[in-house]
C-alpha cells in the first residue's frame, strides 16, 4: 500500500431528489450513490478539497484546501444570506495560517479545527477552536493539554456537552517511527478539558482517524485501512443499551469505493453524509474531491438491546418478552421484526407485542433467529438459542 504522511484532515440510487427545503449550497439532493459536491465550486477538478462541515443551519459551510506541494493548508467559508450563497473565500480570520480540518460544533457557535505545530514541515498538527460572537468568528485559540499533545492530533469533531472526540498518535512508540493513529475523547468539565480517554473498543493495527460523532453521542463513523484492493474505508459503530460500543462496521460498499474514502460529516437532521474522497498513485495523491450522499445505506438496524439465551422444560408452556428495543435504526423508527420461529411446531413469535411463547414437544438446543428490516430494506440478523430440558424428575 502506498503510505502518504498527510496532516490528519478533518474530512468528515442515483436516483434524484428534488425538494425545497434545506439549500446546500444550490445542489440537487443526491442518491444513495455518492456524487460529488457542487463540482467546480467546491469540488474543482485538480484542487486538493477535504473535510467540508456546515452550520447546523446549514448557514455557513466551510472546507480545506491542500497544497499539493508542501500539504500546507487553508480552510474555504462561505454563508448564506437569503437563500444565496456568499462568494467561496478562504476564512478570513485564519487566513495566514497553515490550517485544515474546519468542523462546526452542533450549536453553529464554535469551530474546531487543526493547526501546524511550527517547524514540523506541516505533518504534526493540534486542534484549536474559533467562538461565534455577535456574529463575528473571533479568538481563535489553541486547546490546553492533555487534549494536545507533543504528538499529532487530527479531525476533531464536538458533540452536544462540548465533548471533543478526535484521533491522536500519542500512544505511538516514537522509536518505532510508529505513525498510527487511535480514536480519543475528552470531556468538558469546569470549562476545561483536564482529561484524554482512548476508544479501546477500537483500536487495531491500522489508523483509525477522520472520525465524526453524532452530536448526540449515538453514533460513530471513522476510516480504517481495509485491505490493498479497497483501501481505506468508513466504518460506523453505535452504542449499545449500556453505552459500549458495538463492533465497528464496514460502510455499505455503495458508499466506499478503491479509492480513499475519509473525512464524514453528517448532517445535523441525518439526511446527508459528506466525505472526502482520494485518489492515491504510485507517486502519491492526485485527486481529492467531496463527495455526499443520501444516508438510505450509510445507517442501518443494529442489535441495541439484546435478550439472553433461555432455558425452558418439555411439555411446559411459557410466554418471553422480547424488549422492545432489541433493534435501532438512527434514520427509522418502526423497524420490521421476522423470526425463524416457523422451523419449530411449538414455537410462537409476535412481533407487534414482542411475545416469544410456546409449549416444547422435544429436548434439545434450538438456535433462534431475530432479522431487523427497515424502510430502505436494510437488514440485520441476530441469534439466541433455546435449551429446552427433559421434566423434573
Amino acid at each position: 500500500m502506498t503510505k502518504i504522511i498527510l496532516p490528519l484532515i478533518l474530512l468528515l440510487t442515483s436516483c434524484k431528489l428534488s425538494t425545497d427545503e434545506t439549500n446546500y449550497f444550490g445542489q440537487t439532493y443526491p442518491g444513495s450513490i455518492p456524487e460529488i459536491f457542487a463540482p467546480g465550486i467546491v469540488s474543482v477538478k485538480g484542487r486538493l478539497e477535504h473535510g467540508i462541515s456546515f452550520t447546523p443551519d446549514a448557514k455557513e459551510l466551510a472546507f480545506g484546501v491542500l497544497n499539493e506541494d508542501d500539504f500546507s493548508g487553508v480552510i474555504f467559508h462561505s454563508k448564506r444570506i437569503k437563500e444565496k450563497w456568499t462568494e467561496l473565500k478562504i476564512f478570513e480570520p485564519l487566513k495566514n495560517q497553515c490550517v485544515y480540518l474546519p468542523y462546526f460544533s452542533p450549536n453553529g457557535k464554535s469551530l474546531l479545527y487543526t493547526q501546524s505545530k511550527s517547524d514540523t514541515d506541516n505533518v504534526y498538527t493540534d486542534v484549536w477552536i474559533i467562538e461565534k460572537i455577535n456574529d463575528e468568528w473571533v479568538f481563535p485559540k489553541k486547546i490546553a493539554e492533555p487534549l494536545n499533545s507533543t504528538s499529532r492530533e487530527a479531525n476533531a469533531c464536538m458533540t452536544s456537552d462540548g465533548t471533543i472526540y478526535f484521533s491522536s498518535n500519542r500512544n505511538c512508540d516514537e522509536k518505532k517511527n510508529c505513525h498510527t493513529a487511535d480514536l480519543f475523547y475528552s470531556k468538558i468539565i469546569d470549562n476545561e478539558y483536564s482529561s484524554v480517554n482512548v476508544i479501546s473498543e477500537f483500536i487495531s493495527t491500522n489508523d483509525e482517524e477522520s472520525v465524526f460523532i453524532s452530536p448526540r453521542e449515538d453514533y460513530i463513523i471513522f476510516c480504517r485501512y481495509t485491505d490493498n484492493e479497497t483501501g481505506v474505508d468508513l466504518y460506523i459503530s453505535y452504542r449499545d443499551i449500556n453505552n459500549n460500543w458495538i463492533e465497528p462496521q464496514i460502510v455499505d460498499s455503495t458508499i466506499n469505493s478503491k479509492d480513499w474514502d475519509r473525512r464524514p460529516f453528517v448532517s445535523i437532521d441525518n439526511k446527508f453524509l459528506f466525505f472526502t474522497r482520494l485518489q492515491i498513485a504510485e507517486k502519491g495523491l492526485t485527486e481529492s474531491d467531496i463527495f455526499w450522499v443520501n444516508t438510505s445505506k450509510l445507517f442501518k438496524p443494529f442489535v441495541y438491546h439484546s435478550p439472553h439465551d433461555i432455558t425452558v422444560q418439555v411439555g411446559e408452556e411459557f410466554e418471553i418478552s422480547i424488549p422492545k428495543d432489541y433493534f435501532k435504526d438512527i434514520d427509522d423508527k418502526q423497524l420490521t421484526y421476522k423470526s425463524n420461529h416457523n422451523q419449530f411446531d411449538w414455537l410462537h413469535f409476535d412481533s407487534e407485542q414482542m411475545k416469544l411463547s410456546g409449549n416444547p414437544t422435544v429436548g434439545g438446543v434450538f438456535e433462534l433467529t431475530f432479522t431487523a428490516i427497515d424502510k430502505s430494506s436494510n437488514l440485520i440478523n441476530d441469534k439466541i438459542l433455546i435449551t429446552v430440558t427433559n421434566l423434573r424428575s
